[in-house]
């Protein structure tokens, strides 16, 4: 369940409703916690809380992170670019966290799949558990194993690569993707991006992209402004398609 707090808009996540909440704001008692969604509740110093049911972009919100993963923006962006929808079939190189890995599971259920390869044990166990916390296993099959060492799959509509030499598995992606399936890769610099783009004989370039997002703060009848502190640059999403 979430738990907003009226005055800030302020999000909390509770997976245990059995025991008093302890915030800031104050401490709310395990009576009130099981109250209906809508319901208004207060803590001991009198603040008040909204009860709403949690749903994905909730819970994704509050799930264990190891490596650096896709921004959200950066995942955004990909939703504007390609369909991605249920029943699609989707590889992945590079798991991390499992963020962008939940989010694709989570648009392809309940007739698609997501096959991820992750090199790291450690990442890979941390995904792992993310995707229990989702309920997403059923649609994801997670690989301990290196994208570059060869892609399994074939027919397949969409490869995301989040790895640091996408150039290396180009003609893997190239022979599992269907004509007309798509290529993205999330690369940090314009270095890595222009190595990419030359060693690229097969693919069809449909778009270099770097997307900016801007948060504003407003305080009701004090400050409408941009956020002090943002997050400009991510990384640069490229963009092929098989032909």
């Amino acid at each position: 369940m979430i738990l907003l707090h009226k005055k800030t808009g302020k999000k909390f996540y509770l997976e245990n409703k059995d025991k008093d909440f302890n915030t800031h704001f104050g401490i709310i008692k395990k009576e009130d916690l099981n109250k209906e969604p809508g319901s208004i509740v207060k803590s001991h110093l009198g603040e008040e809380f909204i009860i709403f049911e949690d749903n994905f972009n909730d819970i994704i919100g509050y799930l264990k992170l190891g490596p650096q993963s896709v921004h959200k923006k950066d995942i955004g962006l990909l939703y504007s670019l390609v369909p991605i929808y249920s029943g699609m079939k989707i590889v992945e190189g590079g798991t991390g966290s499992g963020i962008l890995t939940s989010y694709l599971a989570n648009s392809v259920k309940p007739n698609g799949k997501v096959y991820s390869y992750e090199i790291r044990k450690d990442f890979y166990k941390i995904a792992k558990k993310n995707f229990e916390k989702l309920k997403l296993l059923d649609y994801i099959e997670l690989k301990l194993k290196d994208i570059n060492n060869g892609i399994e799959e074939k027919n397949v509509d969409l490869i995301v690569l989040d790895t640091p030499d996408p150039w290396n598995t180009l003609n893997f992606a190239y022979e599992s993707l269907k004509i007309g399936g798509y290529l993205a890769s999330f690369l940090p610099n314009i270095t890595s991006v222009l190595k990419l783009l030359d060693l690229n004989e097969k693919f069809l370039l449909i778009g270099i992209y770097e997307n900016f997002v801007r948060k504003w703060e407003y305080v009701r009848g004090k400050v409408l402004r941009p956020e002090n502190f943002e997050i400009v640059h991510t990384e640069f999403l490229v963009l092929f398609r098989r032909i």
